[in-house]
C-alpha cells in the first residue's frame, strides 16, 4: 500500500481537529500539521517533512487563504496544494508545476486542462 504524507494546514482550528481525526483513520495517510499560527515558516517546514501533498483548510477563501496559497505555490513548486473551503464545501487542487516557454507546451497544456478529472461520489464526474 502506498503512504501519502500530507502537510495540514489549518486557518480555522477546529476545521484542522476535524481533518486531523479524519485522515488519521486512513492507515496510507501519514499527517504532519504545520501550527497554525507558523505559516512564516511554511518552506522550512515542508523541507523537513517531505509532504507528498499540502492540504490547506479554511472557513473561505479571502485574501489571508489566497496569500497562504501564494506562498505554498511559491516556495513548494513541486508539491501539489489542494485547498478545502469549508464556506461552500468545495476543494480546489493547485500546482505550480513548471514546463518550458514554448508552443508546443501551451498547447499541450491547454489540450490537458480539461481532461484532469475527479469522480464525483454521486455519479458523473467533476472537473478538478
Amino acid at each position: 500500500m502506498d503512504r501519502h504524507r500530507v502537510l495540514l494546514i489549518s486557518t480555522h482550528p477546529l476545521l484542522g481537529e476535524g481533518l486531523q481525526r479524519l485522515l488519521d483513520a486512513h492507515e496510507d495517510v501519514d499527517l504532519v500539521a504545520l501550527p497554525c499560527s507558523d505559516y512564516v515558516s511554511l518552506q522550512a517546514y515542508a523541507e523537513s517533512t517531505h509532504p507528498d501533498v499540502i492540504l490547506i483548510a479554511g472557513e473561505r477563501e479571502d485574501d489571508a487563504a489566497t496569500h497562504l496559497i501564494s506562498s505554498a505555490l511559491n516556495c513548494c513548486t513541486d508539491i501539489p496544494i489542494v485547498w478545502i473551503e469549508l464556506e461552500t464545501n468545495v476543494i480546489r487542487t493547485y500546482t505550480s508545476r513548471t514546463l518550458p516557454a514554448n508552443s508546443r507546451e501551451l498547447i499541450e497544456t491547454i489540450r490537458q486542462a480539461n481532461t484532469a478529472s475527479v469522480p464525483n461520489p454521486l455519479g458523473g464526474e467533476h472537473a478538478s
